[in-house]
């Protein structure tokens, strides 16, 4: 296994001996706490592969994100298509109305144009009849 960092054990089992410990003791603690640091603390190659894991996790989210972004952008467009169709259909409809009242308001201002000018001629005729 790759050694994570230097470790000491000479001075290590030195102090442990300086403080009491048998060197037995001071060896099987040193053996221990050597095979502790090297369990746990990640290595240059450790970090390494992590990181090139991360790197390809990373391009596949990539990859994924603009898929999913394409099948946004398309469903948005197909959206606003319809969305314009719909409105381009409710804009016909109202034109179409606003067409035919027009033409009603036409039909009933020229019956009211038509039986004013009558009105008009009876007076005019009645009136030049007795004067």
């Amino acid at each position: 296994m790759d050694e994570a960092i230097a470790f000491d054990t000479h001075r290590f089992v030195k102090n442990l001996t300086a403080s009491g410990f048998t060197e037995a003791q001071a060896e099987a603690l040193a053996d221990e706490q050597v095979h502790l640091l090297n369990s746990n603390l990640a290595t240059r190659a450790g970090l390494a592969a992590v990181k090139s894991d991360l790197e390809v996790k990373m391009e596949q989210l990539r990859t994924d994100l603009e898929v999913k972004m394409e099948q946004v952008r398309t469903d948005l467009e197909v959206k606003i298509e319809q969305v314009k169709s719909d409105l381009e259909v409710k804009i016909e409809q109202v034109k179409s109305d606003l067409e035919v009242k027009i033409e009603q308001v036409r039909a009933d201002i020229l019956k009211w144009m038509i039986t004013a000018m009558t009105a008009q001629t009876a007076l005019l005729a009645t009136l030049i009849r007795y004067w």
